[in-house]
C-alpha cells in the first residue's frame, strides 16, 4: 500500500533559489516549482529561473501510485 500522508525525508530545490533566497525566509516559502509527467517520466521545473532542477527517467516502466487526496478537519465540516 502507497500511503497518502506525507513520507517526503528529502526535498527538491532549485540550488540557484537556495544561494539567493533571503536571510529571514525558509526554503519552502521561497521556492516556486512545479512538478509534473513527462514523455520519459517526472520532472522537476523551477518557475523563477525557467530551470531543470531534476528529470527522472522512467526508462519506460510503470511504477505504481497513490493519487488520493488525504482528508483533513476541514474535509469533515
Amino acid at each position: 500500500m502507497i500511503p497518502n500522508d506525507l513520507q517526503i525525508k528529502t526535498y527538491f530545490h532549485c540550488r540557484q533559489c537556495i544561494e539567493e533566497m533571503p536571510f529571514d525566509t525558509s526554503p519552502q516559502e521561497w521556492q516556486r516549482i512545479q512538478a509534473g509527467f513527462t514523455l520519459i517520466g517526472l520532472q522537476v521545473w523551477c518557475l523563477r529561473h525557467d530551470c531543470n532542477i531534476v528529470h527522472i527517467d522512467f526508462q519506460n516502466r510503470k511504477h505504481p501510485a497513490n493519487t488520493s487526496r488525504k482528508a483533513n478537519d476541514a474535509d469533515q465540516g
